[in-house]
């Protein structure tokens, strides 16, 4: 029997143009403003898992390569269940999917929550915990990406990719400080507690949602779905330099805002739990900054010399914050940083919803994640760099790197420097 086919997104409300609603076209349709809802607020929670996770492994261990472990344990979790996760995607109701993923989130999370609150949580267990809610995440990723093309018409995704990310990110720019203080007076137990809320609202926002997209109809096995999103992938060269340079840029740049920045905030700046999530606050301004204007800039032209700038950008950076110990200085360019950040994350993204065919989306995304995997696995290498030789130089020298890479890339390839083209085959 015939499945029916989901209806289009764009026939269930008209776009309406003219003033703030013609700038944020994505949200006039309901499924994707309800889901976008969600997302906000439980990004806003999210926040307390991030920095009580950080500050937790600080409280253990004084060591940098220590401390990349939890980029490891992250990465592991990640690159073992990454690509099934978006085969899942491309094969199943991602809507439904999410809801799994999310609960099963929480029940982790849970856990780690009540072992912190009797002190019965160790290094080893913690990075044990964290690492298999890397592996849930690594398949919810890839739905969540995959599940856009069915809330919102095609003319609208960049617009929705957009939107998305400012409600996974501007809580950067308002909770770091409050996580601070409750790690400070309700413990990193209590931040953790406060993160599974976010979990539910969203489960909740999926169970509103009218749309029941049904899956498409896939008779081959899950490894040779792997297979086939792995070859197109591969014989799109476009599609390939997105996914090189956010490797890049992942891999040399990420780790180190998201894994080592504690040890930077506390050996040079001289911070606290508190101070540290200030700075996270800086960072979350230009991210902010960076997810409004791309949010309704109103086109996606473009976007390709956006990736490429944006990535050299936010090497550049970190180059600069690597040679300051001033903590206005820094913060400044932790500002820029996290605006480059997520200029080229959401441009990047954009790109590949628009070039990739929706019955592969799940399955590219996936491959992104294989990356974020990559970034979350070399926090150990520069945090074992960053013992030999001092966090310091680590950072100058790695920034560098990264930066002088990126302006490479449109140098030596003239695909990396049409990356707005259509792809062909």
């Amino acid at each position: 029997m015939n499945q029916p086919v989901a209806s289009q997104p764009a026939a269930e409300e008209p776009a309406l143009a003219g003033g703030w609603r013609g700038r944020v076209p994505a949200l006039q349709h309901r499924d994707f403003r309800i889901l976008w809802l969600g997302m906000f607020f439980s990004s806003a929670t999210m926040m307390f898992q991030f920095y009580a996770q950080g500050w937790f492994i600080i409280s253990l261990t004084d060591s940098a390569s220590l401390l990349g472990l939890l980029g490891v344990s992250r990465g592991v979790g990640m690159l073992a269940f990454s690509l099934y996760g978006g085969a899942l995607a491309d094969r199943m109701d991602r809507r439904v999917m999410l809801m799994v993923t999310q609960a099963s989130a929480m029940a982790v999370y849970g856990v780690l929550t009540v072992l912190v609150a009797f002190d019965a949580a160790n290094l080893w267990v913690a990075f044990a915990l964290i690492s298999i809610s890397a592996s849930i995440e690594s398949m919810d990723a890839p739905a969540r990406q995959a599940l856009l093309p069915e809330l919102v018409p095609r003319e609208h995704i960049a617009n929705a990719v957009a939107l998305f990310t400012a409600a996974s990110i501007s809580s950067y720019a308002f909770l770091p400080p409050m996580a601070g203080i409750a790690i400070e007076t309700i413990g990193v137990a209590g931040a953790f507690g406060i993160s599974l809320i976010g979990h539910a609202v969203v489960i909740g926002a999926l169970l509103i949602m009218r749309a029941r997209p049904y899956p498409p109809q896939h008779r081959q096995n899950l490894l040779r779905a792997v297979g086939d999103g792995l070859s197109y992938a591969a014989a799109r060269p476009r599609v390939g330099w997105l996914l090189v340079l956010s490797l890049l840029t992942g891999t040399l740049g990420f780790p180190i805002i998201s894994t080592l920045a504690p040890l930077w905030m506390t050996e040079v700046l001289g911070l606290g739990a508190v101070g540290w999530t200030f700075m996270g606050w800086c960072w979350g301004i230009g991210a902010v900054g960076a997810t409004v204007y791309l949010s309704t800039r109103g086109h996606s032209r473009g976007l390709g010399w956006t990736v490429i700038a944006s990535a050299a950008a936010f090497g550049a950076s970190l180059v600069l914050f690597g040679f300051t110990a001033s903590i206005p200085v820094a913060a400044v360019f932790w500002c820029l940083n996290g605006a480059a950040y997520t200029t080229n994350m959401i441009s990047s993204t954009s790109l590949l919803q628009v070039m990739v065919e929706s019955v592969y989306v799940g399955r590219v995304m996936s491959l992104r994640m294989v990356s974020s995997a990559f970034n979350q696995l070399a926090a150990w290498p520069l945090g074992a760099f960053a013992d030999g030789v001092g966090i310091e130089i680590m950072v100058r020298t790695v920034a560098t790197l990264l930066t002088a890479l990126v302006l490479a890339a449109p140098i030596a390839s003239r695909t990396a420097r049409s990356l707005d083209h259509a792809e062909s085959g």
